[in-house]
């Protein structure tokens, strides 16, 4: 069965829409309190980096916080990371808890019409809530054991045996005529002599990473076996496929290599200032490049695959899989990412038209306008003196309407979600009904 991309994007909008009375309703408490949990996290990071609590009254507003945290967040990691990882997995148990408390009901009732209980002051947790945060935190432990874990211990012994490698002292004979001119140099700069630094600067990272890339190819050849593929005509030729995948595996993996350069670099320059790899300095950059693209690779498959879990156990209070990885079978595990692009480009493109067109343009000019109307009305009854709450009240009221916005976003943006968990729960369910 063919994952319908347009028919699940207008069932998940049209459920993020229409549903909006009754989301707000469910998750306005918990979405409140995330926010005050995400501010939390940052002043008691900045606390935590700054040696001292850092309160409200010292920093001008929320944005310079986060502004300041992410300036100094390398720095506090490398310092104090026993501490900003207990604020960061403590914040993002929280987090998790407080979304599964209205998710679990609105993917009920996206999936099976449902409707979530009554009541404006809803915070309720149950066997469904955990099974939603039980199968939303399998992804990232089952990702992080089995992908992860091993991608990171490879990678850090590998560079270990290159950096000695290249630090190897060999004898060098500038003079050729002369065996008395013996100069001791490193294997790093013995190639460079030679001109052969492409030895160490791409082949070694390359060979490094080979069996990550041969990994993804396997996991890709046999992904499109004809037994996942239904519709699938003609007698199987696995020498065609073996030929095509790996062809698809080495264009996606060079253009993933080329996307993620600039944000290796970035994350390795942090990390370096930080004095976090001081133990690799010296190793060739494509290693880590190399392995952190093969890696990535593998964990967006994984990813893709397992997405649907958290609506189908919530859907099927269970926590099997159920028809989870059937759903992304063949060709939909290319339908599946280009459903989940598509959700994210819109919200990316309604963000911009609601914060370029209406906060930064349409809306401060009404208020303005509004704001002038007050002022002179004032001045009118006050001899021509306008009242000093004018200004105050009007700020208030634009604050208010910029937090009102980026609150209904996330009614919208969680609705959207829901009403994409219920649609794929029930393709799900009409997959294993024809199987």
């Amino acid at each position: 069965m063919q994952l319908r991309i347009l028919s699940i994007l207008g069932e998940a909008l049209n459920f993020g829409g229409r549903r909006m009375a009754t989301i707000m309703r469910v998750s306005w408490l918990a979405v409140v309190l995330l926010l005050i949990v995400d501010m939390a996290s940052v002043y008691a990071s900045l606390s935590v980096i700054a040696g001292r609590v850092i309160t409200f009254a010292e920093v001008g507003s929320f944005l310079s916080a986060q502004k300041l945290l992410a300036r100094y967040a390398a720095q506090g990691w490398g310092a104090h990371g026993g501490h900003m990882a207990a604020i960061a997995g403590v914040s993002l148990l929280v987090q998790v808890i407080l979304i599964s408390t209205f998710m679990a009901p609105l993917i009920r009732w996206a999936g099976l019409g449902e409707r979530p209980g009554p009541g404006s002051v809803r915070l309720p947790f149950g066997p469904d809530q955990l099974r939603f945060l039980i199968s939303s935190l399998f992804s990232a432990l089952f990702v992080g054991v089995i992908i992860l874990l091993p991608i990171m211990t490879t990678s850090f012994f590998t560079l270990k045996y290159i950096v000695a490698a290249m630090s190897q002292t060999m004898a060098s004979f500038p003079d050729a005529d002369s065996l008395h001119t013996i100069k001791l140099i490193t294997a790093e700069e013995g190639l460079v002599q030679r001109g052969a630094e492409w030895v160490f600067g791409f082949a070694v990272p390359l060979a490094a990473a080979a069996p990550f890339v041969l990994l993804t190819w396997l996991v890709t050849f046999f992904h499109f076996s004809p037994r996942n593929r239904p519709n699938a005509t003609g007698k199987p030729n696995w020498v065609l496929r073996a030929v095509a995948t790996f062809g698809v595996v080495a264009v996606i993996f060079g253009a993933a290599v080329v996307l993620l350069r600039a944000p290796v670099m970035q994350v390795l320059k942090s990390a370096s200032a930080a004095g976090g790899a001081a133990d690799l300095t010296g190793a060739p950059v494509n290693v880590i490049l190399f392995i952190v693209t093969a890696g990535f690779l593998l964990v967006t498959y994984i990813n893709l695959r397992l997405y649907p879990y958290p609506g189908i156990a919530v859907c099927r209070r269970s926590l099997g899989l159920g028809g989870t990885l059937r759903l992304s079978r063949g060709w939909n595990i290319v339908r599946m990412p280009i459903i989940l692009l598509a959700v994210a480009g819109f919200f990316f493109i309604l963000q911009i038209i609601i914060n370029s067109l209406f906060l930064s343009t349409l809306i401060p000019q009404v208020i303005n306008l509004l704001y002038q109307a007050v002022l002179v009305s004032t001045k009118l009854v006050n001899s021509g003196v306008g009242a000093d709450w004018v200004l105050p009240l009007f700020i208030w009221i634009w604050n208010g309407i910029k937090i009102l916005a980026n609150v209904f976003w996330a009614f919208f943006s969680y609705g959207v979600i829901a009403g994409l968990y219920g649609r794929l729960y029930r393709d799900s369910e009409s997959i294993e009904g024809v199987n």
